[in-house]
């Protein structure tokens, strides 16, 4: 039975992803979000989905403390990023993306110089870990990174925000 605040969520999940699409900070199947139900669930996107035309039942439900529950949903191979997130802070909501410019500017340097006062004031110092694969397989670097920010680069593969909202998120990911 799914509650009206899953419902909810899963329409929140949808409308992030057709922004992320329409602000061209995704790329076909590209990226994954998630948000939390709940102390023990989440609701993730599954794999090879993508993010401008998601359906409710492109969002799972996964029960972080359920071994099982972990293997069987078909997640993102960018699941453990989301759970150790959730695992390791308060946050609500998880926007991981693949914006092309910002992918692009990070594959020629390796910070950002900040050059407008939104930038300085609203980024700070973002972190860029180091991203040899094409998926997350240290996670824990960047758990390491959002310690420091709400937003990650993952050089090579994109970025990574997180907040009490989806709306937060989607703003530092576009601000960057």
């Amino acid at each position: 039975m799914i509650s009206c605040r899953e419902r909810r969520l899963k329409k929140e999940i949808i409308e992030t992803g057709h922004r992320l699409d329409v602000l061209r900070l995704v790329a076909a199947r590209s990226g994954n979000l998630s948000v939390r139900l709940d102390d023990k669930n989440i609701l993730v996107t599954a794999t090879g989905v993508a993010l401008g035309s998601l359906k409710e039942k492109d969002i799972l439900r996964v029960d972080l403390t359920n071994e099982g529950d972990l293997k069987n949903k078909g997640v993102t191979s960018e699941f453990p990023l989301h759970s150790l997130i959730y695992k390791n802070f308060p946050h609500k909501a998880v926007i991981h993306c693949h914006p092309v410019l910002v992918n692009a500017y990070f594959a020629v340097y390796s910070d950002i110089k900040a050059l407008t006062f939104e930038t300085k004031l609203y980024l700070g110092n973002i972190p860029v870990v180091a991203q040899d694969t094409p998926a997350v397989s240290r996670p824990e670097l960047v758990i390491e990174a959002l310690k420091t920010s709400n937003l990650a680069v993952l050089k090579n593969h994109g970025v990574v925000a997180v907040a009490n909202n989806f709306k937060d998120a989607l703003y530092l990911i576009e601000t960057l």
